[in-house]
């Protein structure tokens, strides 16, 4: 059998609630359960979602018996690191913003008024990592992105590093009201979600292609969930 022929695939994904994008530990639809569904179904495969810890992220395809990783990008990995990523990695299926996450109100205030920052524990605090080495910023992490805003809103973090749409999301889910935004004055970044695998490229393959020939569903879905169209930074 090949592995274009119909089978199960399993997928390994993030044990955490990162609503609207993904939440595979509920029954709830998300924007990447959606996506990956409708592909299996259009090409006769089955999906089984394998939830593993993010702070062994960059082992999963090494150390766990997975087909493929989602979400993956190829920037999240050392290439001179021996079984640390994957061998292939689809097209972008999705672009999200990095930036920090703050109330109006503090839409423009300087880099020196972030103290204490907000962030997804497991996830790699990229546009920190100078701030961080020289003690001149607090990190506090939450595997919970609703106890990070809810932070927020109570002045206990300055900012949370998360995306637009996940931080909306949770903070309705507080039944708050207070208006977000990206600081302007930190510095930003645009990424892409990738599916990613070391066994089957062939499959990778099959997934562009229907990548390439559904990019209305696609947008449909992004707009179901409400997540805002990105496109990449020019470097």
């Amino acid at each position: 059998m090949t592995s274009l022929h119909a089978q199960n695939l399993v997928v390994g994904v993030e044990d955490i609630a990162y609503f609207p994008y993904f939440d595979f530990n509920s029954n709830e639809n998300s924007f990447s359960k959606t996506i990956l569904e409708k592909f299996a179904t259009d090409n006769g495969h089955t999906i089984s979602y394998v939830s593993l810890p993010v702070k062994q992220f960059s082992k999963w395809l090494h150390e766990n018996n997975i087909d493929f990783k989602f979400p993956d990008n190829q920037r999240w990995h050392d290439p001179n690191v021996k079984n640390n990523g994957a061998e292939y990695y689809s097209n972008d299926v999705v672009y999200l913003r990095a930036g920090t996450i703050v109330l109006l109100k503090n839409k423009e205030k300087p880099k020196s008024f972030f103290k204490n920052l907000g962030m997804i524990s497991g996830f790699d605090p990229t546009l920190w990592r100078a701030e961080i080495a020289n003690n001149e910023i607090n990190i506090l992490s939450d595997t919970s992105p609703k106890v990070l805003m809810k932070h927020l809103v109570n002045g206990l973090v300055d900012g949370v590093d998360v995306d637009i749409a996940v931080a909306k999301f949770y903070l309705n889910s507080l039944g708050l009201d207070h208006q977000l935004t990206y600081s302007v004055a930190l510095p930003q970044d645009v990424f892409s979600y990738q599916l990613s695998t070391i066994k089957y490229p062939e499959i990778i393959e099959q997934f562009n292609r229907w990548l390439d020939t559904n990019p209305n569903f696609l947008a449909a879905t992004r707009r179901e969930f409400h997540i805002p169209a990105e496109t990449l930074l020019v470097q």
